[in-house]
């Protein structure tokens, strides 16, 4: 019987250091705050949460909804949040402009093929072909921003001036509003606000501009600044494989991704059924964001960005 006490104390032991390190486990959790715009292809982080995938790699993540998105560079810098999601020009301009930050994963792949985005010409317009849209009004969600600069460099590839074009800043919710008062020509956006946008009687002619535009273009990836991303490695690389199992989520069950999409931005069921996801895809590399770099040039938008390169960590 005495042989057993230490045998018993072993387990004991053990037992103990099972709950020790699965506390160190929990205690290990990253927290983080994720920026992400009110579409679609930015539901991965959303699964992520709904489903588990960050806790599984140490990550406390917490969504939040930004519209528009010009403010998510600078929440970045100040540590307001941890990873956003950034449109690949913005992430560009803000580094020529000084700002720190890097690629933690990717988010999609543009394809000639999309019909997720394009111009929306208005119902009584009278723009019928590309030319048609000189000394028209646009209205875009955000100057400066990728869809603008894929607007102007699709107006380029067609043989008219962009410069001739006046281009209105506005939010994605209010572009339809925009269309339908009659305030601008023709609205630039993205699915679901690219469908309000077209319905008859608002919307015309509807200009899908990827077919024109450069393949395997990567609109947006997943940025946190420099500190924060050398910092928390582990972090950065966790995010990432959930993000990878947030996609194979999305692509085994469409509809179960759309319903947590909707959760997230109050979207009713009858709009979700009608919402698609293009690809989505985590790697992007150098020679993609030099895709945009050489339209960025082409369009005079930077100063002193060097290369590529220096948006991932080394």
């Amino acid at each position: 019987m005495r042989a057993a006490v230490p045998t018993l104390l072993k387990m004991m032991l053990a037992a103990l250091a099972v709950q020790l390190s699965m506390t160190g486990l929990a205690a290990a959790q990253t927290k983080i705050t994720i920026g992400v715009p009110p579409v679609p292809e930015f539901v991965l982080p959303m699964i992520a949460v709904e489903k588990g995938y960050f806790k599984d790699h140490g990550i406390d993540a917490t969504i939040k909804i930004i519209p528009g998105g010009q403010s998510m560079p600078a929440a970045l810098q100040s540590d307001s949040l941890q990873i956003a999601a950034l449109s690949t020009a913005s992430l560009i301009q803000v580094t020529d402009s000084g700002l720190d930050l890097v690629v933690v994963s990717g988010g999609a792949i543009a394809s000639v093929d999309d019909t997720n985005y394009g111009i929306v010409a208005g119902a009584n317009s009278e723009i019928e072909k590309p030319e048609d849209f000189i000394g028209k009004r646009i209205g875009t969600p955000g100057l400066g921003s990728f869809f603008h600069i894929m607007a102007r460099e699709w107006f380029r590839r067609k043989g008219v001036d962009w410069k001739k074009i006046t281009f209105v800043e506005s939010t994605f919710p209010q572009l339809g509003d925009l269309l339908k008062a009659r305030t601008v020509d023709a609205v630039l956006s993205t699915n679901p606000f690219l469908q309000r946008a077209a319905i008859p009687g608002i919307g015309g002619k509807v200009f899908y501009i990827a077919a024109d535009l450069p393949d395997r273009l990567p609109p947006f990836v997943y940025a946190g600044s420099r500190s924060w991303a050398d910092a928390h490695r582990e972090a950065a690389t966790g995010f990432k494989r959930a993000m990878d199992e947030a996609i194979a989520f999305q692509q085994h069950d469409l509809p179960a991704a759309l319903e947590i999409f909707g959760k997230y931005v109050k979207m009713p069921p009858e709009v979700l059924k009608t919402l698609t996801i293009n690809k989505l895809d985590t790697n992007v590399t150098p020679q993609q964001v030099q895709l945009w770099v050489d339209m960025m040039d082409k369009q005079d938008m930077l100063r002193n960005f060097k290369s590529p390169d220096a948006l991932f960590l080394k």
